[in-house]
């Protein structure tokens, strides 16, 4: 079961991500051509640099319910208007990307959920299984540039979820029941951000979600059910564009249920969804080789339509919407074995256009997690699920093979150009994907009886070589892609659908870790891309604000990664690098403090020396655009178009 499931709740309210902007490109990690200058508001396109990752909810309250078939709104149980928090006696969650280099899997870090009613108590309380955002797309057509544009949604668990003894509600009492293992569903969408320092909801975005039951063997992240790919380019500015969604047909196939809440644009934050027509869901009465643009009414049989326009309808919902099939026998019959459908009727004609349609075969494949932090011999699961017309495939085999940058939404410098002071040396700009040789996992592998398969992935044992590929920045950036063997050429792939690995270098830790040969280097860099802790914290480039911090910093660096006080903010750090500072924060010199060391010759770090690169052409881009989701958006496309007019490869 899932969010798409009864019993279920919905929510709507605002989102806060402070997330730091100087990180956003890859060269600001270059210690030795890093000025102070770049830690000021606007600066080479950093228009947060203060930022402190902190992602929270706000004002934000359930709007509406489904129960036994039912929609339920205020006044139809207790639960509805109750409001959805963030935890109360600690920090909130982080937001952090996996690399300046892959900015576009955002993760989600040690965020509590809790339930409160209007006595200010807690009903439910769970914690936010990390997750990353998924099918980022430009939803606002209108009214701005950058990154208010732009949604996404994600979907994961709460987990140790813990109840009131009595909650009030017969919605709540009903999801009790429907889960498993002290878990539930949730799922929600973010649109409408603001990076205008100018206007109180700065770094604040609207927020609408929902949660549901879950039960083990499901996926975390995503529903084995109906998927319905979007064939439009994400970043696409047309209107009228539809947007991928999932829907599940219930257990007694009565009922679909339809995921519309990341598919509607919207013409400015506030407006409301953008008015494109009448909007129906339907089911093909065939299993066409092909994704349609055109289907005529003899093909299909309509399952009803998609009341988008209604007043409070996204409020209320969350756009996940149920459509009864009781009463629709022509859909049951054929809606297990073929296409579901989002169309528009074509006016003037018996014809409608296909805004969305079901894979050919209704074949989906989908890795739950796809952002992985890989150290040195350490090993994981990909955990994979195949599924046809929504239910489990067994006995397919699933191939993996690395990717190149055009197959990805990563590489490129993170932002636009940076400009470096003439009395600084420039840096440049790291390849990824190298050595080959940094991961190691398994090429194919094939499903159980439930659609299911864990695919070994791991780190080389023995790193990454020396010196480190990237150079001034840790670790190294890998991409895998995934199909079902013997794929069919109409299946509907979803371009988001990849694994991201962020593999850690190897390094040998000193006996005795000095803060100029082990330790300076690091914290600088942190230092210099983080200034709010030096304001308010301690200095990390300077030894004596650090040793006046021993405690508070042993604590950090030792917190479990999904603690949201971790640090650094941002999971990046290698295990090897984190013990090798931990090691020196608990070894002390005769003064009692950690070793200083002795400076280098030369008190100013070296530029690091990479691997000569191909030139690529200087990407123009436009007011608004530099930094931030935007600006890697725009190196993509235009990396494709140079890519296309070589006659490379995309």
């Amino acid at each position: 079961m899932s969010y798409l499931d009864s019993p279920r709740l919905h929510f709507r309210g605002w989102f806060q991500a402070d997330v730091s902007t100087i990180n956003n490109k890859v060269v600001m990690y270059q210690n030795a051509s890093f000025v102070p200058e770049y830690q000021q508001l606007n600066q080479n396109g950093s228009w947060n640099p203060e930022g402190t990752g902190i992602f929270r909810i706000l004002d934000c309250a359930v709007t509406g319910g489904f129960l036994n078939g039912c929609p339920l709104g205020l006044g139809d149980d207790p639960a509805i208007g109750m409001t959805i928090q963030n935890a109360d006696r600690r920090a909130p969650g982080k937001l952090v990307d996996l690399d300046p280099q892959q900015q576009m899997v955002s993760e989600i870090w040690g965020m509590q959920v809790r339930l409160v009613n209007a006595s200010f108590a807690a009903i439910m309380q769970g914690e936010f299984l990390p997750a990353a955002f998924i099918n980022l797309w430009m939803k606002q057509v209108a009214a701005v540039t950058g990154d208010q544009q732009l949604a996404a949604c994600y979907q994961s668990v709460l987990h140790g979820v813990t109840w009131a003894a009595d909650t009030g509600s017969e919605l709540l009492d009903a999801m009790i029941a429907s889960s498993e293992k002290e878990m539930l569903s949730i799922d929600f969408n973010v649109f409408g951000y603001s990076r205008d320092s100018t206007i109180p909801r700065y770094t604040m975005g609207h927020l609408v979600g929902t949660i549901g039951p879950y039960q083990t063997g499901e996926p975390k992240h995503f529903t084995i059910g109906r998927q319905m790919i979007s064939s439009a380019p994400p970043f696409s500015r047309a209107t009228g564009q539809v947007n991928t969604l999932q829907a599940k047909v219930a257990e007694d196939g009565m009922s679909v249920t339809a995921d519309f809440g990341n598919s509607f644009q919207i013409k400015s934050a506030d407006s409301g969804l953008l008015d494109i027509g009448t909007v129906l869901l339907g089911v093909l009465t065939t299993n066409p080789a092909q994704v349609l643009a055109t289907v005529d009414a003899n093909q299909l049989v309509v399952i009803g339509e998609v009341p988008y326009l209604t007043a409070d309808w996204y409020t209320k919902t969350a756009g996940v919407q149920t459509f009864d099939l009781t009463e629709n026998a022509a859909a049951r019959a054929v809606i297990g074995s073929c296409p579901l459908v989002v169309i528009s009727p074509i006016p003037e004609s018996t014809s409608y256009t296909v805004l969305l349609q079901e894979s050919v075969d209704g074949l989906y494949v989908r890795a739950d997690q796809f952002v992985f932090r890989i150290n040195p011999g350490e090993s994981r699961n990909i955990d994979f699920y195949a599924s046809k017309f929504g239910v489990p495939l067994p006995n397919v085999a699933v191939n993996l093979v690395s990717q190149t940058v055009d197959q990805t939404f990563m590489g490129g410098s993170g932002g636009g150009p940076t400009v470096t002071p003439p009395t600084r040396p420039t840096a440049a700009i790291p390849d990824i994907f190298i050595p080959a040789d940094g991961i190691k996992y398994q090429a194919s592998a094939t499903t159980d009886t439930n659609g299911y398969v864990p695919v070994a992935l791991s780190g080389n044992p023995d790193g990454l070589g020396n010196p480190p590929p990237r150079g001034y920045i840790a670790g190294q950036l890998y991409g895998l892609a995934y199909h079902l063997e013997n794929q069919p050429a109409g299946y509907a792939a979803n371009p988001f659908n990849y694994i991201s690995i962020l593999a850690y270098g190897k390094k040998e830790i000193p006996a005795e870790p000095t803060w100029y040969s082990d330790i300076q280097h690091l914290f600088t860099q942190y230092g210099n891309l983080y200034p709010i802790m030096g304001k308010y914290v301690v200095d990390l480039r300077d030894y004596r604000s650090v040793v006046s911090r021993l405690k508070v910093l042993k604590l950090a660096f030792s917190l479990p990664v999904e603690d949201p006080n971790h640090m650094p903010v941002t999971r990046d750090l290698g295990a090897d690098d984190r013990a090798t500072i931990l090691k020196w924060l608990d070894t002390k010199g005769p003064d009692g403090l950690p070793f200083l060391g002795r400076p280098p010759q030369d008190s100013e770090q070296a530029v690091v020396s990479l691997p000569d690169q191909v030139a690529t052409p200087e990407f123009h881009l436009e007011p608004g655009q530099a930094a931030g989701k935007t600006a890697v958006i725009r190196q993509i496309q235009q990396r494709l178009a140079h890519a296309a007019d070589k006659g490379e490869s995309k």
